[in-house]
């Protein structure tokens, strides 16, 4: 009687833990288990160094070479043999340096957040790829002595903006889903200022840029 009824309870009870949206036995079995290395999952990234030249800061301070950092995550996608793509979102921070002066005495900040994808192609130990990304920015700089362009001896200004980022990389797992990498970015900023601040030479001018490449350090998890 119980070996009869066995195959019924289990449709009633497969029934069951389908309509409480519950996975089954046979689901869970069938599930994709997640490999080692550049496979579909989820991923964390941290970039502990980067070096930065300046190419454009009209209407700005000059800056000199500078240095930043960042960190950020997000999804990777892994499609047939090679095809590999990552959306995600990234938090960056640049020192600005200008020329002639010392940071302790006129010194700046870049914070930029942004969504950013990766585009490319490789095995599931080492792939290439195009980056490119656009969000929020935002400038922040302060002084502590007299110089000669600001109307106070000592103070601070901000500024809001917009960055776009594109360029390329490669990463390679170097143990179990621990990976290392380098890219080359650039960084397209436009940022708003007050025509009230009163330190601009170009007073008709409504903003300002700043336009970078970094190379850039990576260290990251595929999980």
């Amino acid at each position: 009687m119980h070996r009869a009824c066995a195959p019924l309870l289990r449709v009633l009870a497969a029934t069951a833990l389908a309509y409480l949206g519950l996975p089954t036995p046979e689901a869970e079995a069938a599930k994709p288990k997640r490999g080692a290395g550049f496979s579909e999952g989820g991923y964390i990234m941290l970039t502990p160094g980067s070096f930065v030249l300046p190419f454009s800061d009209r209407d700005f301070i000059d800056i000199g070479p500078t240095y930043g950092w960042s960190f950020g995550g997000g999804y990777m996608f892994a499609r047939g043999k090679v095809f590999k793509a990552t959306v995600g979102g990234v938090f960056e921070h640049t020192l600005l340096r200008f020329d002639d002066y010392d940071f302790a005495n006129l010194g700046g900040h870049v914070i930029r957040v942004m969504p950013e994808a990766r585009i490319g192609a490789g095995s599931n130990k080492v792939w290439g790829y195009g980056l490119m990304g656009a969000g929020v920015a935002g400038a922040f700089w302060n002084w502590r002595y007299d110089v000669p362009f600001f109307d106070d001896a000592r103070g601070r200004r901000s500024a809001p903006g917009f960055n776009m980022q594109f360029g390329g990389g490669i990463q390679g797992i170097v143990y179990k889903n621990l990976f290392l990498g380098a890219e080359v970015d650039f960084d397209l900023g436009w940022f708003a200022r007050d025509r009230d601040q009163g330190f601009w030479l170009e007073r008709d001018r409504d903003g300002f840029e700043i336009h970078q490449v970094a190379v850039e350090f990576l260290l990251g998890w595929y999980f």
